[in-house]
């Protein structure tokens, strides 16, 4: 039986914001929140809570109008020695699986609030906590994919990268663990070479495997990303 994991996405505020009062998702307008809504579906919604420069943090259907304050060092800083005034009620229970999105001074309060939660019993005892992280288009891409991913099968999800990106058993006619050949569309006149899919994923470039060339000679990388078309079945 398949085991149903239960999301939940920490998501910084924006600077840009509707110019009334609003729920807080709706509030926001920045790309990150334009990201989340693009590849979000209803039936694998996750849960999400969001982390205020001003009010801390809020369910994202509380009402709160527009204002101007970031999320400075010395801001996470105040934060952080007073934790408890800035935590909301109504976090969701049980949570299996959790993605911090945000910048860098952002995530150090998500994560000292995600150990609060975990004390309390908030999260499964095994629970995945994992951050965006990188330049905005990078971070872009990760929640993106993140959230593509939870609605898939969870028994095609196998995993995370420390970053967020979701790890895939199988991607189009390639599984984990597949013997395959090497050959590069840039360079048709190199011989193809044998190796082996150990991560399928979501790249930046599309869709990715991480492998272990299986003929490697001494001196050469053992390991590589590559891009699916890039790649054949052994006995293709």
């Amino acid at each position: 039986m398949t085991t149903i994991r239960k999301h939940l996405i920490i998501m910084a505020c924006s600077a840009t914001k509707l110019e009334k009062p609003a729920q807080a998702f709706d509030l926001y307008r920045g790309v990150m929140y334009s990201t989340y809504r693009a590849n979000v579906l209803h039936e694998a919604r996750p849960d999400v809570m969001i982390l205020s420069a001003r009010h801390g943090f809020v369910r994202a259907d509380t009402v709160i109008a527009p204002y101007e304050q970031r999320m400075t060092t010395e801001r996470a800083d105040a934060m952080l020695n007073d934790l408890p005034r800035y935590l909301c009620d109504g976090w969701p229970a049980q949570v299996s699986n959790v993605l911090l999105v945000g910048g860098k001074q952002y995530r150090r309060v998500m994560r000292a609030a995600v150990s609060h939660l975990s004390s309390r019993g908030c999260l499964v005892s095994d629970a995945c906590v994992e951050e965006t992280n990188g330049g905005i288009g990078y971070q872009r891409s990760q929640l993106g994919a993140y959230l593509r991913a939870i609605s898939k099968p969870d028994d095609n999800v196998v995993g995370f990268h420390p970053n967020g990106t979701p790890l895939y058993r199988q991607l189009g006619a390639y599984v984990v663990g597949d013997t395959v050949q090497v050959v590069y569309r840039a360079r048709p006149d190199l011989p193809a070479r044998p190796a082996c899919i150990e991560e399928l994923f979501d790249g930046p470039g599309g869709d990715t495997a991480s492998i272990a060339m299986l003929d490697v000679k001494p001196g050469a990388p053992a390991q590589t990303w590559i891009s699916l078309s890039d790649l054949k079945p052994l006995h293709a």
